[in-house]
């Protein structure tokens, strides 16, 4: 009877889905009525659909619970439709020329973008979703100009903003890592400046990113905003039903094309002989053939006459003399004669497992819009043991209570694990080194018989780490509606971060024994909280429209961190880092608190007159109290114009559908200080003093930085022009932006004598100056109802100048005039850029024939030989030279999409040129040459001469090898399908694709002679299958 019943309802639930379902059909033209092939017709908020016919006719089964089909073509002006209960429609679809309707996200609010005045690029990550990786920056690498992305080379990928960089540097920082801070782009995530790791948002989440490149759009954030803006919005819930989405990917990650593999036997015994013979010489200098194999000695040479070179004539284990000759240990030796060779790559390297997985759940009604996403992922990198993993959530609320008051969140939650250990390369496990006692199971503890070379296993096995980063970042706002077109939000935007390092490392190993164990234990609690008050007033009349903002900010940071090191753990380091009150000795005990606050208000007026001329205003006072006493607060401003030439009566031509100018002129600010470089540190100590004979600590206190009380914002203005170009109804739509950027009082850390007691002074000097070009084409190709080809060029080029630094004038010995003094310390040079390289030019190799030349130089034949510009003999900073960039001078993108039918290939390339990296390996001192294997790279030898790789432990102080580091990439290739809608209806499943990704390619660079142009070392490539089902 069950079973009866049970039947029953599912016989009956089928019928009511199926007289619940109805057949819709209509046809899609053009504005001249000129029928549209290949529409895409769906249902709004699901992946129900179908294409158009040649005749632009389309038939449909929709659910009868559907309200709206939307209708989207390359080119054309997306159209919904409210369904009601018609059957039949007939649509007509209008040229996009520019995509003029899409909605652009400007911070603090949105502007259509035939409006827009500033130089912002929107990228919807739709368009890139079969593209995306695990992490935000790979999405955006090379996908506009003017905005570089650093390299990634780990599974966890590029998790701080300083890895990116727009519109080239113009802050100075003498330190590397402190330089690029500086230069860092603000993130904002749905309007709350995000300062959390990049590697805690999900790509899946995101449904655009619009980056704020110009002074006129970004001055809105005043005083953060100098280097540009990169704006990220997240999904919310679409009208209609509840959307399902689940999104899977796995793979493996590999080791790219692009390295040079260890040494074999053979090579290492080839490069040890080459190493001995350049350096020891004993050939020459005891007897021809001395590192020769017995059974390999030079014509003339007798087996008696060699063994007799190190008084060995009675010995009889041959191969033994040979092998000491040339640095071989007893175990090396043991193995070569056993014919026991190791592969330590495989011990140094993997072929890691990458997986993604994500759900999401979303919609949305009249009085409540969601979307909540889960993502959990497990990623292993190229080096042995790397993995990274996090889970990531978010949940985007916003109900409306009335018809006045809107309330919601956007919370994002993140927790990350990045405790494995990786284990590092070592030169010291030669092929001849073993890995493993004789049982095949305990690892030796030298494996080459260098004992300053242990096992580099033990730091894997004797090393326990546990690092965990939990995070919360949200955004509680509520919004009330008054009329007049005003509205008032108020948001309330707190982070908190919750971090755990905690290591020990065990007496297990050998040379930790000694210490009795270490461990380490460092807790870090940050919090932080933003509050925004807006008010906004839009309002048109007539032909006139106005937007306006009003912007209160407050912000307070908060940062607290114990830190514990401990040793001689008794009577057992067994419990590591879990049980600190058994170490019996300190090495560091300290904490480390923070906090800092601001403040800023705002506003901003938007103007557009008969939808052809906008005007944009933005004013902003910030308050920060990292800075000086005497300048806690300043203000910065903006104006932009933008005038739609196409839109004028007289503008009659033709093929051009739009054509529109912008200009802008605006200051922002750079407060990137630390939160006390204003003040006087007082740094503490110990040092041990006698007392009476008896010894004891006693505490010591010095300063190291200066205060300065004038301290005040890095100051840019900016000038922008750019020029919106679309012809031939939109088939083709380009952009070009031109800019010019003065960079004001820098804030440097200069060095001060010894003799005012501190070491530095953070103060405002110097100028830099930026220029630029940015160029965009994008192209449809081919549109038709089965095939589609299009095309994405983009080309950016940026140079800087300094043209000031401390205000140091000195009398120029030749003509007598005051001139500024250079810093060739740090090498900023007054009229030359940033990144000018200067050093000395090196031309090649000292050749056997120029022994004697080279020797006048203290240098030998394989050497690399330097210009002595003055010829004096002797390399000094005045044979130093400017010899070009170290950034590219011309970024390039490539990026095409073809799609057949239901297949889609995307592939992307971008290219940087012009610019030129340190290749110090081709001097090849990278590795000991009596104890070490290498790479399997070239060098130099009297026998194979070149004029690239150097002899082996070749003269390397003091200079720096610059080559051509020009190189093209294929970045990302996708291969996917869209299973036909006709069969997943079957199924109850809106839609299907799946995708093979290939990342990082392939990558040619013609003059670099090392491995990946932008990475030293190994880097990963990608190959993933990705499954993205919606129900």
């Amino acid at each position: 009877m069950k079973r009866i019943i049970l039947l029953f309802l599912v016989f009956a639930g089928f019928s009511f889905s199926l007289a619940a379902q109805k057949v819709v059909t209509g046809k899609v033209t053009d504005e001249d009525l000129n029928p549209l092939g290949g529409v895409s017709v769906i249902i709004k908020g699901t992946s129900i659909g179908t294409l158009t016919d040649a005749d632009g006719k389309f038939t449909l089964t929709v659910p009868g619970e559907a309200k709206v089909l939307s209708f989207s073509f390359i080119g054309m002006k997306s159209h919904d439709l409210e369904m009601g209960t018609r059957t039949n429609f007939d649509v007509v679809m209008s040229v996009d020329v520019g995509l003029l309707d899409e909605v652009i996200v400007i911070g603090y609010g949105t502007v259509k973008k035939r409006d827009l005045t500033g130089a912002v690029t929107r990228i919807n990550a739709d368009e890139l979703q079969t593209e995306a990786s695990a992490n935000v920056t790979s999405m955006l690498r090379g996908a506009i100009p003017g905005l570089s992305v650093g390299f990634n080379i780990t599974p966890k990928g590029i998790s701080n903003a300083k890895e990116m960089l727009i519109r080239g540097e113009t802050s100075l920082r003498s330190d590397d890592s402190q330089m690029a801070d500086a230069n860092a782009p603000l993130v904002v995530v749905d309007g709350m400046i995000y300062y959390g790791d990049l590697a805690d948002i999900n790509p899946v989440d995101i449904e655009s990113f619009d980056i704020l490149k110009d002074a006129s759009s970004a001055a809105i954030y005043g005083a953060r905003a100098s280097n540009g803006v990169i704006l990220i919005t997240t999904k919310k819930g679409r009208p209609g039903k509840p959307v399902i989405n689940i999104n899977t990917s796995t793979g493996i990650a590999y080791v790219s094309p692009a390295h040079y593999p260890l040494m074999n036997g053979e090579q290492f015994i080839a490069r040890r002989k080459a190493g001995f013979e350049a350096n020891e010489r004993n050939q020459i200098m005891i007897g021809p053939g001395y590192y020769n194999s017995p059974e390999d000695l030079p014509s003339g040479v007798t087996l008696e006459q060699w063994k007799a070179y190190d008084g060995s004539s009675a010995a009889t284990d041959l191969v033994g003399v040979w092998l000491n000759r040339i640095g071989f240990a007893a175990v090396e030796i043991d193995n070569y004669k056993k014919g026991r060779e190791t592969d330590f790559s495989k011990y140094t390297w993997q072929t890691g497992l990458t997986q993604d997985y994500n759900l999401n759940v979303s919609g949305s009604s009249r009085e409540i819009s969601y979307y909540l996403s889960l993502g959990y992922t497990n990623n292993e990198g190229i080096r042995y043991n790397e993995s990274f993993n996090t889970i990531r959530s978010r949940l985007n609320l916003e109900a409306n209570i009335t018809d006045w008051l809107k309330v919601g969140t956007n919370t994002q939650v993140a927790f990350r694990d990045e405790s494995p250990i990786v284990v590092g390369r070592s030169f010291y496990n030669t092929p001849y080194s073993s890995m493993y006692e004789d049982d095949g199971v305990t690892l030796t503890f030298s494996p080459s018989g260098y004992v300053n070379a242990p096992n580099f296993w033990y730091e894997m096995v004797y090393h326990d780490r546990f690092i965990k980063y939990n995070t919360m970042n949200s955004k509680i706002y509520g919004t009330i509606v008054f009329p007049l077109g005003i509205t008032f939000t108020s948001e309330f935007i707190p982070r908190f971060n919750w971090n755990r390092n905690y290591q020990s490392w065990s007496t297990g190993h050998p040379n930790w024994a000694v210490e009795g164990g270490r461990a380490l234990r460092q807790n870090t609690t940050i919090f932080e909280w933003q509050v925004n008050n807006m008010l906004k007033w839009n309002q048109t009349f007539d032909i006139h429209t106005f937007d306006v903002t009003l912007v209160q900010n407050a912000e307070k940071y908060q940062y607290w961190q114990d830190y514990m090191y401990r040793r001689r753990f008794l009577p057992s380091d067994v419990l590591g880092y879990h049980r600190m009150q058994a170490g019996s000795e300190d090495i560091e005990i300290s904490s480390n608190d923070q906090v800092s606050t601001g403040d800023a208000i705002l506003a901003r007026l938007n103007y557009t007159l008969m939808s052809r001329y906008n005007f944009t205003a933005s004013f902003r006072r910030d308050g920060y109290s990292a800075f000086g006493q005497k300048n806690p607060r300043a203000s910065f401003w903006s104006l932009a114009g933008g005038w739609t030439i196409s839109e004028e009566s007289f503008f009659n031509v033709a093929w051009i559908d739009q054509l529109k100018l912008r200009t802008s002129y605006g200051t922002n600010g750079n407060r990137g200080v630390g939160i006390y470089d204003a003040l006087s540190d007082l740094g503490t100590g110990k040092f041990v003093m006698i007392t009476n004979g008896t010894p004891g600590y006693t505490s010591l206190l010095y300063t190291n930085r200066m205060a300065n009380s004038s301290l005040k914002w890095e100051r840019t203005s900016a000038f922008n022009v750019g020029l919106d170009l679309a012809v031939l109804k939109g088939r083709i739509r380009a952009n070009i932006e031109g800019y010019y950027m003065i960079t004001k009082d820098l804030l440097i850390p200069r060095q001060l004598p010894n003799i005012t007691g501190y070491a530095s002074v953070m103060a405002n000097l110097g100028q830099v100056d930026n220029k630029g070009i940015e160029l965009t084409l994008n192209s449809i190709n081919i549109g038709t109802k089965d095939f589609t080809w299009s095309t994405d060029l983009s080309m950016a080029h940026n140079r800087n100048k300094i043209v000031h630094l401390y205000g140091d004038y000195v009398s120029d010995p030749v003509t007598g005039k005051m001139v500024e003094q250079d810093d060739i310390i740090n090498k900023w040079f007054i009229g030359h850029a940033i990144d000018q390289i200067w050093d000395y030019k090196t031309l090649g190799i000292w050749q056997q024939n120029e022994a004697a030349e080279a020797a006048a130089y203290s240098r030998s034949p394989g050497d690399y030989k330097l210009e002595d510009v003055n010829k004096d003999g002797y390399y000094t900073n005045a044979d130093k030279q400017f010899q070009g960039y170290k950034n590219p001078v011309v970024r390039l993108t490539f990026r095409n999409v073809v799609q057949y039918k239901n297949l889609e290939l995307v592939v992307k390339m971008y290219s940087n040129l012009g610019h030129y990296r340190a290749n110090n390996y081709v001097r090849n001192g990278e590795a000991f040459y009596d104890r070490s294997t290498y790479y399997n790279v070239p060098y130099w030898t009297p026998e194979n001469p070149g004029n690239t790789w150097a002899r082996i432990d070749s003269y390397k102080t003091g200079f720096d090898v610059w080559q051509n580091n020009s190189f093209v990439r294929i970045d990302n290739v996708a291969l996917s399908y869209n299973v036909p809608n006709k069969f997943l209806n079957k199924f109850k499943i809106a839609g299907c694709r799946f995708s093979l990704v290939s990342e990082n390619s392939y990558v040619i660079a013609p003059w670099w002679s090392w491995m990946d142009p932008e990475y030293n070392d190994y880097s990963p490539s990608n190959l993933s299958f990705k499954i993205n089902v919606t129900l």
